[in-house]
């Protein structure tokens, strides 16, 4: 089910569950907030349309957060003027969560997902730590040794000397 209401000048299209963020509404976080001025609702194949309004429908939503947007920066410029002018706004706005809305064709509600207990598996650390350190003392015994390496470079010298 769907509603289609108008709130601040604006339309818009909500069902149960829905966050929707809009201008700034007069409220405290937790409020239940009710719009009765609603445009259309819909439920699959059933529509009703208001002529301005949907008479008995009503959207009801819980007020989540009272916050500001995020900025949106404003630049003037006129070429070969030299004038450049920028400027910034923040709109405050409210975010709603959706919980029920009920009009002639029905009526639906939403409903919190229960939470399901996570169950741990019992896995042996310490098993998994002695191949760790296991596999770090093969790495090291796979290295050669600096000196080594240098042995190996002074033979290769020697042998591109030229004898006369």
């Amino acid at each position: 089910m769907y509603a289609v209401l108008k709130s601040v000048g604006k339309q818009f299209k909500v069902s149960p569950g829905d966050i929707m963020k809009i201008d700034k509404i007069e409220g405290n976080v937790g409020d239940t907030i009710s719009f009765k001025d609603i445009v259309a609702v819909g439920n699959g194949d059933k529509f009703e349309f208001g002529s301005p309004a949907v008479k008995g429908a009503e959207v009801s939503a819980k007020l989540l957060h009272q916050t500001r947007d995020d900025k949106i920066r404003v630049f003037r410029k006129n070429r070969r003027k030299h004038f450049q002018r920028t400027k910034g706004h923040r709109q405050y706005i409210s975010i709603l969560k959706v919980m029920s809305i009920k009009s002639a064709i029905g009526e639906e509600s939403f409903k919190e997902p229960v939470k399901k207990a996570a169950v741990k598996s019992e896995t042996p650390k310490k098993s998994a730590t002695k191949v760790e350190t296991t596999k770090k003392v093969e790495a090291k015994v796979e290295k050669p040794n600096k000196t080594e390496a240098k042995e190996k470079k002074t033979v290769k010298k020697e042998a591109t000397e030229v004898k006369e």
